[in-house]
């Protein structure tokens, strides 16, 4: 495991909108779709950044403004250097989705991790059967990556759902589990990958549990609640598991009671 953070140059910088930053830094290290790093910036701290690619030569970062780390980051431009540690976490399971049929869905930033999987499907295309995609986002304005998006569409299934429709006749009105209610996608030989808030998280698995997809066929990824990356802090304890170490990524039927049993214990302190 990677203790001290390590150089790397900024290869590219491109801002995406007012709150979000996609940089491309030069690097060998190609984590597993659904890994992350954590990026520090000298004096000021460190983060927790999903990747967002799946490249032997560079690490593509979606980054939102949300701190003070955050806010250096987006300081830095192209030459510039940044120090990074990891990857770290446990990542997507790729051997349980060779042949099956998969469901993507991701809520704003969350598109990262996701981003990542595509990228490893576009690659491996032959090991996977039918490819559904679901992007929520606030309105047009906060779509991100519409290049790429523009390009998965020509080879997959892919709907943007948007809180405001404003007038985009190509993306659908409503949060993702509304749109997929309205237009069931086929769950047969499927399994779900999802990483966006937790409320939408919640709402989507419920929808895919009514359209037959079991708990043991959906997967989390809880990159939210990542932060020091060696399960030192507790920050990211739930019940037994840390986030960090054991995860980000987790089959749903197993983090759900360990959810439960938090979201119970959470209300009984505030009584």
């Amino acid at each position: 495991m990677v203790y001290h953070p390590q150089p790397y140059i900024i290869d590219h910088v491109k801002t995406i909108n007012k709150e979000v930053k996609l940089f491309r830094i030069k690097s060998d290290l190609n984590p597993k779709p659904g890994q992350f790093f954590e990026i520090s910036m000298p004096g000021i701290g460190e983060c927790p950044l999903a990747s967002c690619s799946h490249n032997p030569h560079q690490i593509d970062m979606l980054t939102r403004l949300a701190g003070n780390v955050t806010t250096a980051f987006f300081q830095l431009k192209k030459g510039d250097i940044v120090h990074i540690r990891g990857p770290y976490g446990k990542g997507f399971p790729l051997g349980k989705l060779k042949n099956k049929n998969l469901i993507l869905i991701a809520g704003g930033t969350g598109l990262a991790p996701i981003t990542s999987l595509i990228n490893y499907i576009e690659q491996n295309r032959s090991h996977f059967g039918n490819i559904i995609i679901y992007f929520g986002f606030r309105n047009p304005e906060y779509i991100l990556l519409k290049d790429k998006i523009k390009e998965w569409r020509k080879k997959f299934k892919v709907t943007i759902c948007l809180d405001k429709l404003e007038g985009d006749k190509q993306c659908k009105e409503g949060f993702v589990h509304e749109v997929m209610n309205k237009a069931p996608p086929d769950t047969a030989e499927t399994i779900a990958l999802m990483c966006g808030p937790e409320i939408m998280m919640k709402s989507v698995t419920q929808t895919l549990n009514k359209l037959g997809l079991t708990d043991d066929k959906i997967y989390w990824s809880m990159e939210r609640r990542m932060e020091c990356a060696f399960g030192n802090c507790g920050r990211c304890l739930i019940q037994d598991v840390y986030v960090c170490r054991d995860g980000p990524v987790f089959r749903y039927d197993h983090i759900k009671p360990r959810l439960e049993n938090e979201e119970t214990s959470n209300k009984i302190k505030t009584h």
